[in-house]
């Protein structure tokens, strides 16, 4: 029951901010759309980040945390629910109300409920390589810090704030690629030093936040930069998607196909980010949805044949994927990225930048289709992954 309220409430969180930066969108791009519902953009980035990119991974693990008890006492799983979903609803009342004060308490309840998690998967139940726990941990430890940040910045309108928001879904989602290098052999001592690393990554990336002088902010987040392009690259180089395989049927085409693009999309945001630090040109929009869209977007559809039938206990027959949500999330980010950065006409981009809102839409779609076509009613064999 638990794991079906995450998924709702991440789905909901999805569907706000969707139509929340549709609204935004139309009415930058010069269409009609609803201004009281643009005007709410300021929230947008906190419900995507916390409500649905937070929810979703935190159902993900929520099976193995009904088995952990906190102090011995009750299961961790519910008061970090409650405290992610009700922080994240107080925070965007708080945004709405204009009231501060309803902010901070949203904020201190994400903090709270990113500890709890933090607890969780630097526990042995998190995994039996302590490495891969820790990165695990400097993942949450980014939303906490991305919390404590927020309280007197706002994301996505602050270049080192958004660059550490985006740090969780990051060091996350790579956490769970050195899992699988570890299965390929990357030893305990480099997951030890990918694990350091990423602990340096998030605290540099806050340091940059908190540093009262902006040319000290810029220094410290591009070294957080350098280190996060060495920790992923160490990653790649045992991920077994960029590796050849004797025998590879559909749903490992589908799934390797899936992980280049996403880090194709990733190594284009941090690209992105690097260069906003250099030039005065405003394209940190364009930085946020490679990685947002392209990256984080592309690995939750790719990975998705394996996590939503292991998290809803279903049988699945992982061969019937299709390549469409694949495809079609990566013209929407195109579309998105090439709209931001601004390249072409003023009327052009408009229109892109505007249609890509719906062509994402699309994409979901599609990537409901999949899991519907995937999932089976009766038992099936599961493809090795």
């Amino acid at each position: 029951m638990i794991v079906y309220i995450g998924l709702v409430f991440s789905a909901l969180s999805l569907v706000i901010g969707i139509l929340i930066g549709l609204s935004s969108l139309a009415l930058s791009s010069g269409y009609e759309a609803s201004s009281s519902l643009a005007d709410d953009i300021l929230f947008h980035p906190d419900i995507m980040i916390f409500g649905v990119i937070g929810g979703l991974l935190i159902t993900e693990k929520l099976e193995s945390m009904e088995k952990f008890k906190f102090l011995n006492t009750f299961k961790i799983s519910r008061p970090i629910i409650f405290f992610l979903f009700s922080g994240t609803v107080i925070v965007s009342t708080g945004y709405l109300m204009n009231n501060p004060v309803l902010v901070d308490i949203g904020l201190i309840f994400v903090i709270i409920s990113s500890i709890l998690f933090l607890h969780f998967l630097t526990s042995k139940m998190g995994h039996s390589v302590a490495g891969i726990r820790w990165m695990f941990g400097a993942s949450v430890a980014a939303i906490a810090l991305t919390a404590i940040a927020n309280m007197s910045s706002t994301i996505w309108m602050n270049i080192q704030l958004t660059y550490l928001a985006l740090l969780f879904p990051i060091i996350y989602i790579v956490a769970e690629r050195v899992e699988l290098g570890f299965i390929r052999g990357m030893g305990r001592k480099v997951i030890g030093l990918q694990a350091a690393l990423s602990w340096i990554i998030v605290l540099t990336a806050f340091a940059s936040v908190e540093y009262p002088q902006y040319f000290g902010r810029s220094l410290i987040m591009g070294s957080s930069i350098i280190i996060l392009l060495l920790m992923i690259l160490t990653a790649l180089r045992f991920d077994p998607s960029f590796h050849s395989s004797p025998r590879r049927g559909k749903f490992q085409t589908y799934l390797r196909t899936g992980v280049i693009v996403a880090y194709s999309w990733l190594f284009i945001g941090i690209a992105l980010f690097a260069f906003q630090l250099t030039t005065s040109e405003d394209i940190l929009d364009a930085a946020t949805h490679s990685i947002a869209l392209g990256f984080i977007g592309t690995f939750i559809i790719a990975h998705s044949p394996i996590i939503f039938p292991m998290t809803l206990k279903k049988n699945a027959v992982q061969d019937r994927v299709t390549f469409s949500p694949i495809l079609i999330i990566t013209i929407a980010t195109t579309m998105r990225v090439y709209g931001d950065l601004g390249f072409g006409s003023g009327y052009i981009l408009n229109f892109v930048s505007y249609l890509s809102g719906y062509v994402l839409i699309i994409a979901i779609l599609a990537f409901v289709f999949n899991l519907r076509r995937i999932i089976s009613p009766s038992p099936a064999p599961t493809p090795a992954y």
